[in-house]
């Protein structure tokens, strides 16, 4: 685990360090990239609901809610993160609740929403890009389900391996270069902008669909966000539709 909180603090995404870049540039970028989000995640329809973001990393999606009226509280194991969060809401003049910590430790909560009386756990739990970096994601799953209110939603984007992603810029890139890895290693090392990742594991459709299945119920999953990355520039979009699922993302829905 240390590993893991000693690569991210480093490699926090969507930070834009280097760049410098303003809120408003970061979100432009951000969801013109991954064009699906606003659509699939409907941040407008939370205004009023209590939300907890576990990994928020550099805060754009926990803005995201915020701005849309959501009452949000925000969560993360890095010191980097944290901060990033705290300073990208203060310049979107946005109010959250960020802390360092991780799931397991964190109590259920009382929020007071839209002027009301307060009520007890979150509407929904939301882990954008998180869990399949999480080897024990089993736990993790098991304190989204404590932490919701009944009747919550928990929404989450995996990595899909029967993408053209894993296949191409991932499956044969290690077998030309690193032909000893397993597939989960060669997952770790080659799915994120910094290589080496400590752990990342890329689900099934169906193998998401039973992760969450032991905890929550309804079930959907949806697959999004067609790219492959190449030697030279990563994320290159594909003119190919939803509808033959190889995209890389898995957006997972379900209700405690």
């Amino acid at each position: 685990m240390e590993a893991i909180k000693r690569y991210w603090e480093k490699a926090t995404p969507m930070s834009f360090s280097p760049e410098k870049w303003d809120y408003e540039t970061k979100r432009k970028f951000r969801y013109e990239l991954q064009d699906y989000m606003q659509s699939v995640f409907q941040f407008d329809k939370w205004a009023g609901k209590s939300i907890l973001e576990i990994g928020c990393g550099s805060g754009i999606d926990a803005v995201e809610f915020a701005r849309n009226g959501a009452v949000v509280v925000a969560i993360d194991i890095t010191d980097n993160a944290v901060q990033l969060t705290k300073d990208l809401a203060e310049e979107a003049n946005q109010h959250i609740a960020v802390f360092k910590t991780s799931v397991d430790k964190m109590d259920t909560v009382k929020i007071k929403v839209g002027g009301n009386e307060e009520v007890e756990g979150f509407d929904c739990v939301y882990s954008y890009g998180v869990l399949h970096h999480i080897p024990d994601v089993d736990s993790v799953l098991k304190d989204a389900h404590r932490l919701l209110k009944p009747g919550g939603v928990i929404m989450a984007m995996l990595y899909n391996k029967d993408s053209i992603l894993w296949a191409y810029s991932i499956l044969k890139r290690t077998r030309k270069e690193h032909p000893s890895m397993t597939d989960l290693q060669a997952t770790a090392f080659y799915s994120e902008r910094n290589e080496g990742c400590p752990y990342t594991k890329a689900y099934t459709k169906q193998e998401a669909i039973d992760l969450f299945g032991k905890y929550f119920k309804d079930v959907s999953v949806s697959v999004h966000y067609n790219v492959v990355d190449l030697p030279q520039q990563r994320k290159v979009k594909l003119g190919i539709s939803d509808e033959y699922e190889l995209g890389w993302h898995l957006v997972v829905k379900a209700v405690k």
